[in-house]
């Protein structure tokens, strides 16, 4: 049995999928979707992080990427099929988050294609804030927004025109606005 993941995240990044599932993540094809009805934001403080320490010398780059469900919104992500044994290797490495499906649309066609699984931490059990002095670990938003203009510039543009710091309001690229060309690990 096959299953879709929707990455949105590190899953973006090709070789954060080999981290988890190995050699097969080359092997995958990866094909660009819009969600609707979610928003994705820095929010997530997960315990194992440690701050980057990139662009503050205060300890709060620490913040992993989230979805949240927000009437309106919409966002993009790569849809990939994996096995049974790949989407348990999944579901261990984002053991904050919890598996929602979700119908997703074709990125170029806006046509609806299925479903798929996309990852939302559980608001009960995760550590999660709403303050924005807390900043995507450096790491995790440079594998998002690389894997993101991977998929060419409209995919990566709608990337940064849709991620948002903890306070679901501010852009990440209006915060990170002196570093962009930094977050880009194909230059």
């Amino acid at each position: 049995m096959a299953f879709h993941i929707v990455g949105y995240g590190t899953l973006l990044y090709t070789e954060s999928v080999g981290d988890t599932i190995g050699t097969a993540a080359k092997e995958k094809i990866y094909k660009p979707v819009v969600i609707y009805g979610f928003k994705r934001l820095f929010d997530l403080l997960p315990t194992h992080y440690k701050p980057s320490f990139k662009i503050s010398n205060l300890p709060v780059e620490k913040a992993a990427a989230n979805v949240i469900e927000y009437p309106g919104a919409r966002m993009n992500g790569l849809a990939f099929e994996v096995s049974k044994a790949e989407l348990d290797a999944l579901d261990q490495r984002e053991k904050h988050y919890n598996r929602y499906e979700t119908t997703l649309y074709d990125f170029k066609s806006g046509a609806s294609i299925g479903t798929g699984f996309i990852y939302a931490a559980d608001k009960n059990k995760a550590t999660l804030t709403n303050n924005p002095t807390f900043l995507p670990d450096w790491e995790d938003i440079s594998w998002a927004r690389t894997g993101a203009y991977r998929q060419g510039p409209e995919f990566g543009k709608m990337y940064d025109q849709t991620t948002f710091l903890a306070d679901g309001e501010t852009l990440v690229v209006d915060r990170y606005a002196n570093w962009l060309d930094e977050l880009i690990l194909d230059k």
